[in-house]
């Protein structure tokens, strides 16, 4: 592909992503954003996943939000060709895409290529889910612990989609997850780095922000969501269903333990995903941190206007 702008927003959750990319489109031409998030692509999963809301949604196009139900499975070599498609159709309409999300294995697959994996799993990923309703997810987890433990290190156990996918390649793949992903040899996006943009706070600040959240979501009817997706036929040991505070709600609705147990839990949980999330960011040395405690919100967005205008040139509206 030929070296056009692009723009990463990513960090870990609650830093306030979806709203600084939006402020950003504000101020620089034809922005299109594409969701780099895991579980903003299933549909009926709202509020728990912070999805952008119909009015943000509306401010300008946005790519890869709703289109799965969440039964089904993703990967991130899926996402890779489906953004990468999504990417090119922006360019070539003279747009700027502007990649959101704290899911950084689907931005680095998107950005730097996915390896490459012709092995057939469909005959393995049916014995898994069988083995799944059978010997249950933990006793899963515990043989990913044996054949990819570094993966299994950077999993929840709750994480059913991504513990059958790490197996899967760990038991017929060429190598297991974490080594194909070592040794991937894409092909990049750009010719020349694009401006990538890690969002930062304090960690007590954004601990805080994350125990409200949760609260928030709460309050705005995250349990209704999670029970009507129940009604509506969807299983907890479904993909999106068994990911975190989905699967809470889901043990606390079928009385497995107290609402408030659920809650505390979610938070734990949701704290320990920022903790990986911000390890992955600093991991890659192209990400500029921007640290939302020194330059606050409006300082965040006239930096990341700042560099685009210093790359492209000030066509900004």
């Amino acid at each position: 592909m030929s070296n056009k702008p692009l723009i990463l927003i990513t960090g870990s959750t609650a830093t306030g992503k979806t709203e600084i990319a939006l402020e950003v489109a504000q101020h620089l031409p034809k922005v299109e954003i594409i969701s780099a998030d895991s579980r903003q692509i299933y549909r009926y999963m709202d509020i728990g996943t912070a999805k952008p809301t119909a009015e943000q949604q509306n401010q300008c196009p946005h790519h890869l939000l709703d289109m799965l139900s969440p039964e089904e499975t993703y990967s991130a070599g899926v996402y890779e060709r489906a953004a990468r498609r999504i990417i090119e159709q922006i360019w070539n309409r003279g747009g700027l895409p502007i990649m959101v999300g704290g899911t950084g294995l689907y931005w680095q697959s998107a950005l730097d290529g996915c390896f490459e994996d012709e092995a057939e799993y469909a005959p393995t990923r049916t014995k898994l889910q069988n083995r799944l309703h059978c010997e249950g997810l933990a006793s899963l987890y515990e043989e990913l612990g044996r054949r990819d433990p570094v993966v299994h290190a950077r999993l929840q156990p709750g994480d059913a989609q991504r513990i059958l996918r790490a197996l899967e390649v760990a038991m017929v793949g060429k190598g297991s997850l974490s080594t194909l992903w070592r040794e991937r040899k894409g092909q990049p996006l750009v010719l020349q780095q694009p401006q990538m943009i890690s969002l930062t706070m304090a960690r007590s600040q954004l601990y805080e922000r994350i125990d409200q959240r949760v609260e928030q979501m709460v309050e705005q009817g995250w349990v209704e969501e999670v029970r009507s997706l129940h009604e509506m036929g969807y299983d907890p040991s479904n993909s999106a269903l068994g990911t975190l505070g989905y699967l809470e709600i889901s043990r606390a609705l079928a009385g497995h333990c107290p609402w408030q147990e659920a809650i505390e839990r979610t938070k734990q949980r949701t704290r320990r995903l920022a903790k990986r999330q911000i390890t992955w960011c600093r991991r890659d040395r192209r990400l500029r941190e921007l640290d939302l405690d020194v330059w606050g919100k409006a300082g965040v967005v006239q930096r990341i206007v700042g560099g685009w205008e210093y790359r492209w040139g000030s066509g900004a509206s």
